[in-house]
């Protein structure tokens, strides 16, 4: 038996009321040296010696009786006072003897079922204590699974959105490759990204472009690539921004070029977030749409 077991049933040992593999486990337990133990039976002992001290039979008893006595006598009609003092304190001792033995055997029963219950109940209370403190602890460690669960749940979720993007991309990709007037220009290689390569659909009649882009270098915090087309007309106009995650590829959609103007270029440069509307930064990539 675990020492809360133990502890459980001190009270029924210093009642004697044990069974015997009990008190052999107390007795083990005893052994090993526990130092809180002995001195809890040691108190339960000494409260059940008091009580039992307390029912047995008071010295002052008959003087208390006599003086009840005396009082009632006084108070008795006349026919009864005949009786001789003798026979009526013979008869009131036993009848007295018979009532305190009685109440006595009352006061003990009433003693000691409070005892059983007192003990009783504090078996009750540790051991609720106890199942409740398994129960926080099971509920502590769920809690934290339900938490975990949540945060895998948002993550999938966030992967389905992403995915979700890049389906939809590949799609408006399909839609410009397959579409008649269909134009591309081939991005190449400017020396911050020496192996990166693009391609740029572009479709009037759907009036939409996309963007492949290879090798780019993973997008740097606070940073965002930049499509643009060149003009002869407005110069540089912005496209569209995308960003490059650890796999360096990437299918962003973009504006398609200023209708009536001339293209002469399409450019990707490394911009602050939220893009710029004339170009500040690096040029990874260039190139030039295949007529020219």
């Amino acid at each position: 038996m675990t020492h809360a077991e133990i502890k459980d049933f001190l009270a029924f040992a210093a009642l004697d009321r044990l069974t015997p593999d009990e008190i052999h486990a107390l007795e083990a337990h005893l052994r090993e040296g526990c130092a809180e133990c002995p001195a809890d039976l040691a108190e339960y002992r000494e409260a059940v010696g008091s009580i039992a001290f307390a029912l047995e039979p008071a010295a002052t008893e008959d003087r208390i009786w006599n003086s009840l006595q005396s009082r009632l006598a006084a108070t008795v009609p006349q026919a009864v006072r005949g009786t001789s003092g003798s026979q009526m304190r013979e008869a009131g001792g036993r009848r007295a003897s018979g009532r305190i033995g009685m109440w006595r055997a009352a006061t003990a029963a009433a003693a000691a079922a409070a005892i059983v219950l007192a003990v009783y109940a504090g078996v009750l209370t540790s051991q609720v204590h106890r199942i409740a403190g398994a129960y926080q602890q099971e509920f502590v460690v769920i809690a934290g699974q339900v938490t975990g669960m949540r945060g895998q749940l948002d993550s999938a979720r966030a992967q389905v959105a992403t995915l979700e993007g890049v389906l939809n991309d590949r799609h408006r990709l399909d839609r410009v490759l397959l579409s008649p007037d269909l134009r591309l220009i081939r991005l190449d290689p400017l020396p911050p990204a020496p192996q990166a390569s693009a391609l740029v659909a572009i479709s009037e009649a759907r009036h939409a472009a996309m963007i492949q882009a290879l090798k780019l270098p993973p997008t740097p915090a606070g940073k965002t690539y930049e499509l643009w087309w060149i003009t002869r007309q407005s110069g540089p106009v912005k496209a569209g921004l995308f960003t490059v995650a650890k796999e360096n590829t990437v299918i962003a959609p973009a504006s398609p070029p200023p209708a009536g103007e001339h293209l002469q270029l399409s450019a990707v440069t490394l911009e602050p977030a939220g893009g710029v509307s004339k170009p500040t930064g690096s040029m990874y990539l260039k190139g030039a749409p295949a007529y020219e």
